[in-house]
């Protein structure tokens, strides 16, 4: 979680300096639960304009400062573009190539995409989930509304099919549905006493859903 509080290109040093003990606590965390990636965005979420023309530069700098827990750990760091009404940079998985070759550490080589803001920013989310390829480490799951699977208009034959052209099926890659309701932020939600009934709810409907729509295609595929 990247808020303007813990800001890898914010041009305040003490948060950059809290984002690098953010990231040094969950590498950690991650590795102590077996977990094999973390989600980093570049920039703040819920800060969509930029603070000067140096932010890139900031961010790739204090990134770098923890590039080597990310191997030394074990975790890969997963660098996530979100639509840019919420972040002021990298809103795209051509951004997020771009910003991992700038970096240039073996630690920080990966890619978590969302669903929700690659239909905001990618001229085409299948196109967009090749051009990830191997890069792609997770991809967060919502329909077009940031419901449930099916609640929406969002194509996931057309997402199915490219995950399976890029063998996203192989060990070490994930799909995690992350339905929040329409308008949802999980910023404050973190924050607010959840309802265990209606998430179970939406993640299994979420679950049955893209099931369903993968046997279909594999049924229709022999």
């Amino acid at each position: 979680m990247f808020s303007k509080d813990n800001d890898l290109s914010s041009n305040r040093a003490v948060d950059r300096q809290r984002a690098v003990d953010y990231l040094k606590r969950e590498i950690e965390f991650t590795a102590e639960v077996g977990g094999s990636y973390l989600l980093v965005v570049p920039g703040a979420v819920g800060r969509p304009n930029a603070y000067d023309q140096s932010e890139w530069v900031r961010s790739i700098e204090t990134l770098l400062l923890v590039a080597d827990m990310f191997t030394q750990y074990h975790v890969r760091a997963a660098i996530e573009p979100i639509r840019s009404a919420e972040v002021s940079l990298v809103h795209t998985v051509k951004d997020a190539k771009r910003y991992i070759a700038a970096v240039n550490h073996p630690g920080v080589a990966h890619i978590n995409g969302d669903v929700y803001h690659m239909q905001s920013e990618e001229s085409h989310i299948g196109g967009a989930i090749l051009e990830a390829g191997e890069a792609l480490a997770n991809l967060h799951l919502a329909d077009s509304n940031r419901c449930a699977l099916g609640d929406g208009f969002m194509d996931y034959d057309t997402i199915i099919m490219a995950l399976y052209l890029i063998q996203y099926y192989n060990p070490g890659h994930f799909v995690t549905p992350e339905p929040l309701g329409p308008g949802g932020d999980p910023y404050p939600a973190m924050n607010n006493i959840p309802d265990p009934d209606a998430l179970d709810e939406l993640v299994k409907k979420s679950v049955d859903y893209f099931r369903l729509r993968e046997k279909t295609l594999l049924e229709q595929a022999e």
